[in-house]
């Protein structure tokens, strides 16, 4: 088991969200894509070497994206967290956005079903109860699988889609069910296919 799956896994608090991000290893091995972090403009996120940029729902605020790892090699992610307001004895509504190379998992173990088990389980092992089954569910023009979890008063729905060089991950949490369809009914992404991987002809394999 590939521990970076782990880290693109999340529990949202009343303070927040909390990653649970394992060190990156001390060396890298393989290659990788050359990835910048991005910027915010305005409530934009941009990152043209990802080929994204994402606009989260209206209540939320981004805050500094983040590279993890060496540019050219894996393991690499890129992510960016949008939060709300922070509410008392409530969960805080919150929005991650990662890109996960994908050049880091062996090549039968890239699709999306693959990915999103990976997910399921670090989720189990927070803590977090699994909701019915994969859907799926759209940012912009882009279909996404989709996870729902439960952890006390924390909703957390998983967005996954394997694409030919990356894995866009999208997390959004909050007190219910509710305010979390909302969230990602007011995310906008934009995606540059060729940047990306994630036009038509990069699809991935099926999990064997």
């Amino acid at each position: 088991m590939h521990k970076l799956a782990t880290c693109i896994v999340a529990m949202v608090t009343s303070a927040g969200m909390a990653q649970n991000r394992p060190p990156m290893p001390s060396s890298t091995h393989g290659s990788g894509p050359v990835w910048e972090k991005g910027m915010v403009e305005g409530r934009t996120y941009k990152n043209a070497s990802v080929g994204l940029e994402l606009t989260p729902a209206p209540a939320l605020e981004f805050g500094a994206p983040e590279l993890k790892g060496k540019p050219g090699t894996v393991p690499l992610l890129v992510t960016i967290t949008a939060a709300g307001e922070a509410k008392l004895a409530s969960a805080r509504e919150v929005m991650s956005f990662s890109s996960d190379a994908m050049a880091y998992y062996p090549e039968n173990r890239r699709s999306t079903a693959d990915y999103m088990r990976r997910v399921a389980l670090g989720n189990g092992e927070e803590g977090f109860t699994t909701l019915g089954g994969t859907s799926e569910s759209k940012l912009g023009e882009v279909t996404f699988a989709r996870q729902d979890f439960q952890k006390g008063v924390v909703y957390e729905s998983v967005l996954v889609k394997a694409c030919k060089t990356e894995a866009l991950v999208f997390i959004f949490g909050g007190p219910d069910l509710d305010a979390v369809n909302k969230l990602v009914a007011g995310t906008r992404l934009k995606l540059d296919p060729a940047t990306s991987g994630c036009g038509p002809t990069s699809v991935s394999p099926s999990a064997r």
